[in-house]
């Protein structure tokens, strides 16, 4: 796979990671401030300020009235996919996600289906390829987590083996230490490609995979919607849960797929053939709310 995989030591030190959390985010001080003005300025304390991600996640999830369980979970995903890609990703995103919490709240009341779906679309969106590696081995918070884990100074060791790599023969992966970060610097911002025909990177199998899954996941969604009722709430959040067994890297990810579309196809069969509840939709919800009592 072309997934990365640490190994730390507490041999030799690195200079720790410092700033923000992604590329034009606030860095937060200890107490909200900024940091000691120099030797005779005059100047007030800022008010604590979000990352820039997360305050376009939240003016978005707050734009299209997402709150409670379901805009916490959308929020938190939105401002990653704004550091993964950038906000137009993120609008999609949330704009995808409440209109099916429109259509599930018409249907049923609840938001089971818009958080299943939340999660399951942010995770084929948001796929792990070589732009994102290089951003999250840069992020100050994924260096914070390793040093809690391994120890200050700890260094860590890169396991590749991209697509690209393989296609030419590379059957290996491939051990890289500090001297990958500058190549992940310059390969940060190219993220900007992703999906273009002009990515590097985005022209084997398994990448346009990967680029064809969130469509097809929408579509999928979109025809389970169509069947929603209280008494196939279950069924149709098993649907929006398939994203879960798309794993792993290169064969392991393509034969994931597989079992996705293949459940994608028996689950619409099913739902489509589910007998409707001959009291109706509101004598089925007034039941579950008496059993529930």
């Amino acid at each position: 796979g072309d997934g990365p995989r640490s190994t730390a030591g507490r041999a030799g030190r690195e200079a720790s990671a410092t700033g923000g959390s992604g590329a034009g985010d606030a860095v937060a001080y200890p107490g909200g401030g900024v940091p000691a003005s120099p030797a005779g300025a005059s100047r007030s304390p800022a008010p604590f300020r979000r990352p820039a991600a997360e305050e376009r996640a939240a003016a978005l999830v707050a734009e299209h009235g997402l709150d409670g369980r379901l805009g916490a979970l959308v929020a938190h995903r939105a401002a990653e996919l704004v550091r993964y890609q950038d906000a137009r990703c993120a609008r999609r995103y949330v704009a995808d996600v409440a209109a099916v919490a429109v259509r599930e709240r018409a249907a049923t009341g609840g938001d089971r289906v818009a958080r299943a779906y939340a999660v399951g679309l942010h995770k084929l969106v948001a796929y792990k390829d070589e732009y994102e590696i290089a951003r999250l081995h840069l992020d100050a918070t994924e260096r914070a987590r390793v040093e809690a884990e391994f120890g200050a100074g700890a260094r860590v060791r890169v396991m590749l083996q991209p697509p690209l790599l393989r296609a030419l023969g590379v059957d290996r992966k491939i051990a890289c230490g500090p001297w990958i970060r500058p190549l992940f610097r310059a390969l940060r911002p190219l993220r900007r490609l992703r999906g273009t025909p002009l990515d590097p990177f985005g022209h084997t199998a398994v990448r346009r995979t990967e680029r064809a899954l969130p469509g097809e996941y929408r579509e999928l969604v979109a025809g389970a919607l169509t069947h929603l009722r209280p008494e196939t709430v279950a069924q149709v959040v098993a649907l929006a849960e398939l994203p879960d067994v798309v794993r792993g890297y290169e064969d392991v990810k393509l034969r994931g797929v597989a079992t996705f579309r293949a459940r994608a196809d028996e689950g619409l069969r099913a739902l489509a053939a589910a007998p409707v509840d001959p009291r109706g939709p509101v004598l089925a919800v007034r039941r579950h709310r008496v059993g529930a009592d």
